[in-house]
């Protein structure tokens, strides 16, 4: 047998980081001893464990050992180990591969916190100091952290204060209390925004169809939205509606089908781009209402990115994937919590770009946005199955109650 001794600090009982730990051990085939054992005194105070952990080769040592630093493991000693990428986008075969959890790389004896922390990317050394990087994105020669030592990650713990992230748990069902996690994401909201961090809405053009845009439109008139992420579709819905008031043809004021109105979408894709986007279609007064015309009045972010299906598109639609995903990046500095409402394709993609620190509610009619976006590695979500304009809705009389 190989061994190897780690360190584990945090909340390791009640966040379950240490049962976790012990069955990435068992199932890879190793034992484990636990040498010494320290529970935090108080609510506040961390836990520390120092596990020798065995196995029958090297090799499957090492499996263990890099499945564990994903939990917060650190072995005794060691500097992380650098290789340098071998042609723009090319990655040295070892290299290791991050979590959306913070991470610190150990450099020259000391621990440095990587920046801009996110899922399925490269660390890499910009500036002296380990960043994460998408593969694409990652130059040639640059110095690329690998698998083993030097890597510590700290898992998300349990919240020592009480708030709707730490009663909802990721089993994701219809059958929940919605006034309480309304409730609670409004307060949520209120922190983020007390803190001075941004609010992202991720929106869904589902948002429109169901009447929820003018709460949503609403929201951020009176500044509880800092950046909109979202598409095609739900743009050229919202202006449609503005332009025409159709959504897909359908009249928003009455909820018929608006005969010929299939095109009216099209239209307004076309008198948009005509009038240079919709900056200008907004200070020209085509554009008199809705979430985008409320987002360009107050100077918000929004960045839309653009897809096969997507029809016109839009002159401030991103067509290249990789400028959209950037763009995205970008938006998401000082994100603070994210609002994903209605939308898989976008919504997943944004929980890719996020750290686990980031709160995160995901909102859909069905269970089926939340448990992907589990499944993906944004465990940080906490899924509200239930109609988007509903939940719009409530959110703002929560938010304005007493104003």
């Amino acid at each position: 047998m190989v061994r190897e001794t780690v360190n584990m600090e945090g909340h390791l009982i009640d966040s379950d980081i240490l049962r976790k730990a012990f069955d990435r051990i068992v199932e890879g085939g190793g034992e484990f001893q636990m040498v010494d054992f320290r529970i935090g005194r108080t609510n506040d105070d961390p836990s520390v464990a120092r596990l020798e952990v065995a196995a029958k080769d090297p090799e499957a040592l090492d499996r263990i050992l890099e499945n564990l630093t994903y939990l917060g493991a650190v072995a005794e000693v060691g500097d992380a180990k650098f290789a340098p990428a071998e042609a723009d986008g090319i990655l040295p075969d070892e290299f290791y591969s991050t979590t959306n959890y913070e991470t610190a790389v150990r450099i020259d004896g000391k621990w440095h916190e990587a920046i801009d922390q996110k899922m399925d990317s490269a660390l890499v050394i910009r500036d002296g100091e380990p960043r994460c990087v998408k593969q694409g994105l990652v130059k040639k020669g640059e110095r690329v952290a690998l698998r083993g030592a030097g890597i510590r990650v700290r898992p998300p713990e349990r919240s020592r204060d009480y708030s709707v992230f730490g009663f909802m748990s990721n089993d994701i069902s219809a059958e929940v209390n919605k006034g309480i996690a309304i409730r609670g994401s409004a307060s949520e909201m209120r922190k983020t925004r007390d803190a001075g961090e941004k609010i992202v809405v991720v929106a869904g053009p589902a948002i429109v169809h169901s009447g929820g845009d003018a709460a949503l439109a609403r929201l951020v008139k009176a500044g509880w939205v800092d950046v909109i992420l979202t598409g095609n579709a739900f743009a050229v819905h919202d202006l449609e509606k503005s332009i025409l008031k159709t959504s897909l043809g359908v009249c928003q004021m009455s909820g018929r089908a608006v005969d010929g109105g299939s095109r009216n979408h099209l239209y307004a894709i076309n008198a948009v781009n005509r009038a240079g986007g919709i900056k200008a279609a907004v200070e020209s007064g085509l554009v008199t209402s809705g979430v985008m015309y409320e987002a360009v009045r107050r100077g918000i972010t929004f960045v839309l990115a653009g897809s096969i299906r997507d029809d016109g598109p839009l002159k401030d639609v991103y067509t290249d994937t990789l400028a959209a995903q950037r763009a995205y990046l970008d938006a998401l500095k000082g994100a603070g919590m994210c609002l994903m409402l209605a939308t898989a394709l976008h919504s997943i993609a944004v929980g890719n770009l996020l750290p686990a620190r980031v709160r995160t509610v995901a909102v859909d009619i069905t269970e089926a946005l939340p448990t992907k976006l589990g499944n993906r590695g944004t465990m940080q979500a906490i899924g509200l199955v239930t109609d988007v304009g509903y939940f719009l809705e409530k959110l703002e009389a929560e938010l304005t109650k007493g104003q």
